[in-house]
């Protein structure tokens, strides 16, 4: 029984079992394959943990469902899966095969189904008449299965209503043919090629055979697996005025010619008039080539004008972009707009950011310090290809050999593969890449001298690997060099087994070009013997193209834009039973650089979340990306024409910071709450900090610097100067970080927690303090009520107003840790000597204050609805914190963070409010 058929019957006999549970119990697998299977006769030892293996990825990788900003749409495709006149067929087929047949995880699908329900919700309404242009884009990862998720979105879209669909696949024919095979086997049911009496009829339409009244139903193709669009594919697909009986696909390349003759093709149905539609566009790597990079404003390239133009042939469309580097996208001017060829391509509906399965190997895994593959996986370079195979050169640049670290990882390949042969994997594809040149030239010289070494190294190995006499090829002994380094130790053989698998290992192995002259990679017609093959490209390997089995990879790119970076990275994505197997050769500095740049990336998908939590839509997402400090820019310069280029370095010198919004919500509120408890247990058992409580309020001087940074970079607040960046500083905590330790500027602080000795407040009994905060001591919470949407934006509570903490609490309780009196004629000396600044009494005060001020706040939260008068959280108080900064001699030190128009409006937005008197939150005390 082999592998395939083992799994798939096993699976079917589990789901029974399990009856719908999710959770699978540890252990159950293995004792279920052994005892209960019914097949365990048939499956040897090493056949056995195989199936075994495969099930707890199954049944065991967990996907989150991700983050989302939209703007208020009406929802419309819940109420239709409702109805008893929908009868989805795309999708349930789909889904059906994925349960019974993919690789994918259980909870994969389960994801991929809610996540694609969110985003049609946010698509136009097929079933609507009105005018509802659509755009948004959602956000993967790198090889994580951004075609799963869209060739689901596709068969829902289908069974909705959708009646065109475009799907924009790179710039390569090699992409759009891999592209086009894909969702044949997803969505069309068939093979594009062939005619009626000749096809491909692939599984997913065969699940629902056998049941009663079952029809197949295949859509139209508008393009082939081996054609592009052109009019002649179409004369057959049933279109009459632009009215669809059944969907149409078309997969094209990025090409203005291509897009040219779809967009006129579709407009020639109705003479030039706009189609009813209703049609859906989703633009794969919708970052590149998309994007308008003109750097006049009324000009347009002709990829995104053709784009717009294709948009505009329908009066009801949608279009959703594609990427794992978003960067270019949310660049774009969201009010931009051209009078003939309409919106730009601004998500401007809906950005949704998914999560990859918790079995995706992805830039932290690779690239982070602590990445649990990074020691085992990727491979620093020696400078042994400096002179060969510069970074910089010609296209005429000639190659007469190989680096020694190019030969030794095409033996780490053949090296893997005879580990696969003897884990009984010798079924699967398997691949090798090598990017080393951008010139079509170069990389042809690079395949045939890497033929010439498999070449050599077959007849060495034919000769010598199962000889005793073996040790007399150096080729061999070298092997077992390349072997003791890379997998002894990490590997369940010994070398002796390997150097017997090396003939089996080595005789398949294919070179092949991957570039627009050379040759594609065809797995499909590789069905009854998997593809082994050195990959030798540039462009077309490094843009969408997924490599199956790819396990070592040889890269030499001088590469200068983060985006175009990651897409390098071929390498992220699932490599089930062989991770630690795979290897990457690069440079120290590409290391680097993919080290900062996924970190940018990792920023970019925090701000979003926390942006979500503020309820913020596209339009208003300020996007900050930190510049790479090895130099590498953030994304293509054109890419970035209404970025702007700012430094970001807080400086806080003597001024009041206070985090006056807290999130509405309770989860958040509640861990807050856990990290200051937590602080405050440290300076309890710190006997250096003294503490004491004056009307109401404690006081601890004294403290830790690096304690209150700690605190502060702990803590989730909506401030911009308090929020995070993606490695977890903030613009406070740059600031801090600067000047506690060896600057000693900030390394003792003054620490209250106000409150109040009165059990009754204006609106009622107050919240009494937590006892982990007040040390047992009965001291009550002040109280804040505010209005519903106080901020004007949902999910954001305003604790404080803008003005100063005299306003909060009694004079003499202000001035923790320092001689009251003496202090305010200090203060007042300092206003004096500065009245041409119109200094506050506040800013004096800090000029003249000996430590730095963090106080806590602790509120009695209540919120006015029009429903009534609620709180935060029966008994739990809402918290917060301000910082009272004092003087500093350091200037503050700048980063460099690429802003769009939102972001420049959120900060300027913030320095208003330190000049505004805002009252909007009464002082109830």
């Amino acid at each position: 029984m082999d592998l395939e058929a083992s799994i798939a019957f096993i699976r079917k006999e589990i789901d029974k079992h399990l009856a719908g549970r999710m959770e699978v119990p540890e252990g159950f697998l293995d004792n279920f394959v052994q005892f209960e299977s019914g097949i365990s006769s048939l499956l040897d030892e090493d056949l056995r943990i195989q199936v075994v293996r495969h099930l707890e990825s199954y049944y065991w990788t967990k996907q989150e469902d991700g983050h989302s900003l939209s703007l208020d749409m009406p929802s419309w495709y819940p109420e239709l899966k409702l109805r008893d006149d929908f009868h989805p067929h795309f999708w349930p087929r789909l889904k059906e095969y994925w349960e019974e047949y993919s690789v994918i995880p259980r909870d994969a699908i389960r994801s991929t189904d809610k996540v694609t329900d969110e985003i049609m919700d946010y698509l136009g309404n097929p079933g609507s008449s009105e005018l509802w242009p659509r755009s948004g884009l959602v956000m993967g990862h790198v090889q994580s299965g951004k075609t799963t998720n869209y060739s689901a979105l596709i068969t829902k879209a289908a069974d909705a209503g959708y009646r065109i669909i475009v799907v924009l696949a790179g710039l390569t024919n090699a992409l759009r043919k891999q592209t086009q095979e894909r969702l044949d086997e997803t969505f069309v049911g068939k093979s594009s090629l062939g005619d009626e009496f000749n096809i491909e009829i692939y599984p997913v339409s065969q699940v629902f055979s056998g049941r009663p009244g079952y029809q197949p139903r295949y859509p139209y193709c508008g393009t082939t697996q081996s054609k592009d669009f052109n009019v002649d594919t179409t004369r057959s697909v049933g279109a009459s005025e632009g009215n669809f009986a059944d969907p149409i696909l078309f997969v094209t390349k990025k090409h203005p010619s291509v897009l040219e003759r779809l967009a006129n093709w579709l407009k020639s149905l109705q003479e030039g008039r706009k189609l009813d539609g209703p049609m859906l566009v989703i633009d794969d790597e919708a970052d590149n080539a998309s994007v308008n990079t003109s750097k006049y404003q009324n000009e347009i390239t002709r990829i995104n004008q053709r784009i717009r133009e294709l948009l505009q042939c329908s009066r009801r469309s949608t279009y959703v972009g594609y990427t794992a580097t978003p960067f270019a996208n949310i660049f774009i001017h969201p009010d931009s707009r051209h009078s003939m060829v309409g919106d730009d391509l601004f998500p401007k509906h809906f950005i949704k950011s998914l999560e990859p399965p918790s079995n995706y190997i992805g830039a932290r895994d690779l690239f982070a310090e602590d990445g649990r593959l990074a020691d085992p996986c990727v491979v620093d370079l020696p400078d042994d290809w400096q002179e060969i195979l510069p970074l910089r050169h010609k296209s005429d640049h000639a190659v007469f050999e190989l680096p020694v670290s190019l030969k030794n990882a095409v033996i780490t390949y053949v090296l893997f593969r005879a580990i696969r042969i003897l884990s009984r994997a010798k079924d699967s594809h398997s691949s090798m890449l090598v990017n080393v040149s951008r010139f079509n030239k170069v990389q042809a010289s690079v395949q045939n001298l890497i033929e010439d070494f498999l070449s050599e190294l077959r007849s060495e190995i034919d000769a010598w690997s199962k000889s005793a006499e073996w040790r007399t090829s150096d080729l061999l002994s070298h092997m077992e060099v390349v072997w003791n380094r890379e997998y002894d130790g990490i590997s369940e053989f010994d070398w002796s087994a390997i150097r017997e698998s090396l003939g089996a290992a080595i005789r398949p192995i294919e070179t092949l070009t991957v570039n627009m002259k050379g040759a594609a990679l065809d797995y499909k017609s590789r069905r009854g013997s998997p593809l082994h093959v050195i990959a030798v490209g540039g462009l077309a390997l490094a843009r969408g193209l997924t490599l199956e089995g790819l396990a070592v990879s040889y890269v030499l790119r001088n590469v200068g834009a983060g985006d175009t970076l990651l897409q390098l990275g071929r390498w992220f994505g699932y490599r089930p039973g062989y991770e630690d197997k795979c290897r990457i050769y690069l440079t120290e500095e590409m290391r680097e650089h993919f080290k900062h740049t996924s970190l940018s990336v990792e920023e970019l998908r925090q701000d979003l979340i926390r942006m979500e939590r503020l309820g913020r839509k596209p339009y208003e997402f300020g996007l900050k990306v930190r510049q790479s400090p090895t130099g590498i820019a953030i994304t293509a310069a054109n890419k970035m024409r209404t970025a702007e280029p700012i430094k970001l370095a807080g400086d806080f010198s003597s001024k009041h910071v206070q985090a006056h919004e807290i999130f509405d919500d309770k989860t958040v509120n509640n861990e807050n709450i856990s990290r200051i408890s937590s602080f405050l247990d440290e300076l309890s058992s710190d006997s250096s900090v003294a503490s004491s409580t004056v009307s109401g309020t404690r006081v601890w001087t004294n403290v830790p610097g690096r304690l209150v940074l700690r605190l502060l970079e702990a803590l989730e607040l909506p401030q911009v100067e308090f929020s995070k960046m993606g490695d977890g500083t903030s613009l406070v905590g740059d600031y801090m970080r600067d000047r506690v330790g060896s600057a000693g500027e900030l390394d003792f602080w003054t620490v209250a927690l106000p409150g109040t000795e009165s059990a009754s407040g204006k609106h009622g009994p107050r919240i009494p303090m937590p006892e982990q905060f007040s040390g047992g001591e009965k001291i009550f919470c002040r109280q804040r009520y505010t209005a519903e949407h106080a901020t004007d934006r949902q999910n954001i509570i305003k604790i404080t107003g803008s003005k100063n903490v005299v306003a909060d609490l009694p004079k003499n309780d202000l001035f923790y840790g320092e001689e009251t009196s003496s202090l305010l004629q200090m203060a007042e000396r300092v206003r004096e000597e500065n009245s041409d600044s119109k200094w506050s009494m506040e800013r004096c005060i800090l000029e003249s204050r000996r430590s730095p001020l963090l106080l806590i706040h602790c509120f009695d939260v209540g919120i006015k609805k029009r429903s009534g008068q609620t709180k935060l959280g029966e008994n739990i108080p809402g918290v917060s914190v301000s910082v009272g900064f004092i003087p500093t001699s350091i200037e503050p030190q700048e980063h460099t963070y690429a802003a769009s128009v939102r972001l420049i409006e959120q900060l300027k937005a913030a320095a208003d409010r330190e000049e505004e008197d805002d009252d909007e939150v009464p002082d109830d005390d």
